[in-house]
């Protein structure tokens, strides 16, 4: 403090100090000690206190016990990035850590794996298309619905995790980071814009798509450079390498702000419209698993009931989106749940046993008949008799459990305000587009697996009962545009891979080759 005293002054006292746990008293406790006999203040301004990191069991690591982790073997293996964000985000550093390999391991497969694959998939289809960032600029006004929706919930991410990391809260804010990555940028942009990169011509709806994508890895790389800081260096590195004005490192570029202009859009009435959508979308999915009918079998309608004009107006809005996300070809918005729910009274025998004594039991089998009218009038505190011995009784609302049950060829799933239900009947026409789309993919794995280019046209061949080659006849159109097949043909000809694929019941050996 004797030398570069301006400098001294303008860090000190410095903006928090970080030790272990077991530093209390030796490190914290002198510094603030000795700084304040000396200056009269302490030396930080906030202090983070480290807890120990236990083994699995939670029992503190030893030698002897033969429970210790070399992390070396991670750095090998996982990588340093895997086991960095493991730490981060498996609980806050002043909460003790339980370390589990396999935790490291699925950080690894689920968030980086993640990441690195959506990265990929940008590079893979912006080298195909030549991309240049910087090379024009759509406004984001003028950008498709789902871009903007993209931006806006981006820089919603950028304010909550500086706004944590103010806080010094580097769980939630890695944990926030996480779940964007994986559930809005891979799970939902991406895969929902898939066919916008696979265009032929770069228009400016491809060009928006690509100049979002890349804005918004550009970001996360900036966002994730404390906490993995050589695969954003990576990423970021590959983004920025031919741009000017970018600094050479992510460890030297500003960490995005807020209040910086390329910041400050945002639509929070589309994100929660957008928000809407993915929750009916995630409870149709699990009314398919209930109903054990995979996503690619489309169905005929989806009844909903939501509570709430905005609601209803957004769901309006998103519709095409909503059908498409959940494969289902109408959404019908229903006025109450009585449509889709049918009502059964059920006894409660400590209410009935006063009441009806040793003919408890004819009164309950009464109950369970009553039909649904009757119920809901006992539900409005209207009066209902039943017959017992030729004796009437009424019957009140505390006597009875109601329980709802889907209607004939329904599905429900219930959340909150929110009821959707899957009609489940299948139609021949649905059965054959279900059938169609099992078909698209098991031909575009034979792609994968014949090394073909993402652009080469092939030639499709199969040899299965008339069931089938009915099936295919009928989506045949659909089958050659997603295969990008010239020409599909009911019999096995010379081919560079044939294979047999199940498909429901059905056993169907396909071929494919190059078309010339």
């Amino acid at each position: 403090p004797f030398s570069g005293e301006e400098v001294f002054n303008k860090n000190f006292p410095a903006d928090f100090i970080a030790e272990g746990v077991d530093q209390t008293r030796g490190w914290f406790y002198s510094l603030l000690a000795i700084s304040t006999l000396i200056t009269g203040k302490s030396s930080y301004k906030n202090c983070l206190s480290i807890e120990l990191i236990l083994d699995k069991d939670g029992q503190k690591m030893s030698k002897s016990k033969g429970n210790t982790v070399n992390p070396f073997d991670i750095f090998d293996t996982e990588g340093a990035d895997a086991l960095r964000w493991y730490l981060f985000t498996v609980s806050p550093p002043w909460v003790p850590t339980k370390f589990d390999r396999e935790g490291v391991k699925e950080v690894f497969r689920k968030f980086l794996g993640t990441l690195t694959n959506t990265y990929s998939f940008f590079v893979m289809y912006a080298n195909v298309d030549n991309f240049k960032p910087g090379e024009k600029h759509i406004p984001i006004e003028q950008r498709p619905e789902i871009d903007r929706w993209l931006i806006s919930s981006r820089n919603s991410l950028v304010k909550k995790v500086n706004e944590l990391l103010q806080r010094f809260d580097v769980t939630r804010a890695a944990r926030l980071i996480q779940n964007f990555v994986i559930d809005e940028l891979s799970n939902w942009y991406v895969r929902r814009n898939r066919r916008r990169f696979w265009k032929s011509e770069m228009g400016d709806d491809k060009f928006a798509a690509f100049e979002t994508l890349y804005e918004t890895l550009l970001t996360v790389s900036q966002l994730t450079a404390p906490f993995i800081p050589f695969i954003s260096e990576e990423i970021y590195r590959n983004l920025t390498g031919t741009r000017e004005n970018f600094p050479e490192s992510v460890h030297l570029a500003k960490y995005p702000d807020p209040d910086n202009d390329e910041y400050k859009f945002n639509d929070l009435e589309l994100e929660s419209r957008m928000g809407l959508a993915k929750q009916i979308v995630v409870m149709c999915r699990s009314a398919r698993n209930d109903a054990k009918i995979k996503v690619r079998q489309p169905l005929e309608k989806v009844y909903i009931y939501v509570q709430g004009d905005k609601e209803k107006k957004s769901i309006e809005m998103l519709k095409d989106l909503i059908l498409e996300e959940i494969n289902v070809k109408d959404i019908e918005l229903v006025d109450s749940t009585e449509s889709l729910l049918t009502k059964r009274a059920l006894p409660v025998f400590s209410k009935l046993g006063p009441v009806f004594g040793k003919d408890v039991n004819k009164a309950a089998e009464e109950i369970r008949n009553l039909e649904e009218e009757k119920i809901s009038e006992i539900l409005k505190g209207e009066k209902v008799e039943i017959k017992i011995n030729d004796n009437k009784f009424s019957v009140s609302s505390d006597m009875i459990e109601i329980k709802s049950e889907p209607k004939n060829d329904l599905v429900v799933q219930q959340e909150n305000y929110l009821t959707v239900a899957l009609y489940t009947r299948i139609s021949d026409q649905l059965k054959a587009e279900g059938f169609a789309r099992e078909f698209v993919n098991r031909v575009q794995n034979m792609r994968k697996e014949a090394g073909y280019n993402i652009t080469d046209r092939i030639e499709v061949y199969y040899n299965a009962d008339d069931s089938v080659a009915k099936m295919i006849d009928l989506m045949e159109k659909y089958i050659k545009k997603e295969v990008l097949a010239t020409a599909i043909f009911n019999r096995i000809n010379d081919s560079d891979l044939e294979k047999e694929i199940k498909i429901e019941n059905y056993l169907i050996n396909v071929a494919v080759k190059l078309s010339n």
